[in-house]
């Protein structure tokens, strides 16, 4: 990953770009080396990346238009094979074989039919070279024959051998004894000739052919850009994607109801729904609150996807989004099993909290940080989130946090929270009732007895936990001033049928709070 993505191997397989790479289908080897190089746009490479989004806009209207070019397109670079190879043989003046010859017809052939799918290269902004003089070097008959091999045409010398080669099979095949061992051996001879001869015409087929090399390899570049291109809008369409607004420097992100593909598609095999996430992000910090279960973390994930992948040249998966460009991008979660290993885990944190820090003090950069400081102890945790929240609010990054410690409002801070579960809604579910039997102690069931109950008591637990989830409003809102700790962690504990006099003592020691 390019080194202004500052994000472990594990994270960035959580956050869901991998499943955004993978699901971008390249046709051509030239295509997926664009694909995987990975380039990132910052604000010095905005022309590019804005030229990069108008391609991938102008093919996804053809897309949905269901062009026929774009049929064609896709059947033309779904058929052209990696041509490095022979390209730097060409350069080096090695000798091709026979293969590399008919790769080389085959690919020439799909330039020259690309090149007349004006419409499609016009919207991904690619243009071809002309080859047609390299391809008539590899068909000196003028037959459009798809296959290679040394032709006649290339040498009367050559043709004569032949001729001669092919009386001499007819005498063999007429003749027995020690005349047919005679023209064996001739045959052999005239055979060594052909040889010689068809090396001379590759030899100087390959020097008139590598006069034409930078036309072929800019042709093949421009091959992987429209197939990459392609790839991308494709993508667009088929996860509703739309054109990003690339504001100035220090203009806010205003993102409407985002989606994340992976979490998305993973409810949808469930019969769920993702609830789209809007939100407002100035520069400064902005900080997330809510109630556990209350997708504070996919919100993390889906907002800092979406705009990484403006960053990478990829369409968001949302309604709108609007976003100044920035110099680097970070993630960190307290979910983050890193490779680093002998260092405590706030000991990991604190060196990722420096690291982006002290980018952060050159560059602009968007920092998403999910429950730091979960390992450490209320105190001290709760004054290095303030501190961090604080500082941050004074810079030009983008600071998104989620945390259930307290911050203090200051200048360039913003409160948002996941709107959670609304009290009616929870009265609405029905107190938890224990399977009979289910109660430590109870019962004189066997020990397959005791599996089973215990199976059936996960499979109810695990159905009233989906029901609670089902009543939670996922959608962000700002809320003003100092943020209020998120309530309801009590009510579901009831509902999930924590023991009576447990629930009591908690419910006391929520008072004394």
């Amino acid at each position: 990953m390019h080194s202004s993505v500052m994000i472990t191997p594990e994270l960035l397989q959580q956050v869901g770009l991998p499943s955004v790479l993978e699901a971008c289908h390249c046709r051509t080897p030239q295509g997926s080396r664009i694909k995987k190089a990975v380039r990132f746009y910052d604000d010095h490479s905005r022309v590019g990346l804005e030229q990069e989004l108008a391609a991938i806009f102008g093919l996804t209207n053809l897309i949905k238009e269901k062009h026929p070019q774009v049929v064609e397109v896709s059947t033309q670079l779904s058929r052209l094979r990696e041509l490095r190879g022979t390209f730097n043989r060409l350069e080096k003046g090695g000798l091709l074989d026979d293969t590399e010859f008919f790769e080389l017809k085959g690919a020439l052939t799909i330039f020259s039919r690309l090149s007349r799918l004006s419409e499609v290269l016009d919207a991904a902004s690619v243009s071809f070279e002309d080859t047609t003089d390299a391809s008539v070097l590899l068909d000196p008959a003028g037959k459009n024959n798809p296959a290679f091999h040394i032709y006649d045409e290339y040498s009367p010398t050559l043709a004569e051998i032949r001729v001669r080669k092919k009386d001499l099979e007819r005498q063999i095949s007429q003749s027995k004894g020690a005349q047919r061992k005679t023209l064996l051996t001739k045959r052999a001879l005239v055979i060594a000739e052909e040889d010689q001869e068809e090396e001379r015409i590759r030899w100087d087929l390959g020097d008139k052919l590598s006069e034409w090399l930078p036309q072929m390899q800019h042709n093949a570049e421009a091959c992987g850009l429209l197939d990459f291109r392609l790839a991308k809008a494709d993508l667009a369409v088929r996860w509703n994607g739309t054109l990003p607004t690339l504001e100035k420097t220090g203009q806010p992100c205003i993102l409407v109801n985002v989606r994340h593909p992976q979490v998305a598609d993973h409810l949808e095999k469930q019969g769920l729904v993702f609830t789209p996430i809007s939100i407002e992000l100035q520069t400064g910090t902005t900080i997330l609150t809510g109630a556990n279960m209350g997708g504070k973390s996919v919100a993390l994930k889906s907002i800092f996807l979406a705009l990484l992948m403006v960053q990478l040249g990829y369409f968001p998966i949302c309604e709108s989004l609007q976003t100044p460009l920035y110099d680097f991008f970070a993630f960190e979660s307290s979910q983050d099993g890193d490779l680093y290993r002998g260092l405590s885990s706030f000991g990991l944190e604190a060196v990722k909290i420096r690291d982006h820090y002290r980018r952060n003090k050159t560059e602009r950069g968007f920092i998403v940080m999910d429950e730091p400081c979960k390992g450490t102890n209320p105190s001290e945790a709760t004054a290095i989130v303030q501190a961090l929240c604080k500082s941050y609010g004074r810079s030009e990054s983008s600071f998104f946090i989620a945390t259930h410690y307290p911050v203090s409002p200051q200048p360039g801070i913003r409160f948002y929270q996941v709107r959670g579960i609304h009290p009616e809604a929870l009265q609405q579910l029905p107190a938890y009732q224990a399977r009979p039997g289910s109660e430590q102690g109870e019962g004189n069931e066997p020990k397959t007895g005791i599996s089973t109950l215990v199976k059936a008591n996960q499979r109810e637990d695990l159905t009233r936990v989906r029901r609670i989830q089902n009543l939670m409003d996922y959608r962000l809102e700002e809320i003003e001033g100092k943020h209020s700790i998120p309530f309801g962690a009590i009510k579901i504990a009831e509902l999930l049928g924590v023991d009576e006099m447990l629930l009591q003592e908690i419910k006391a020691a929520w008072q004394e709070e």
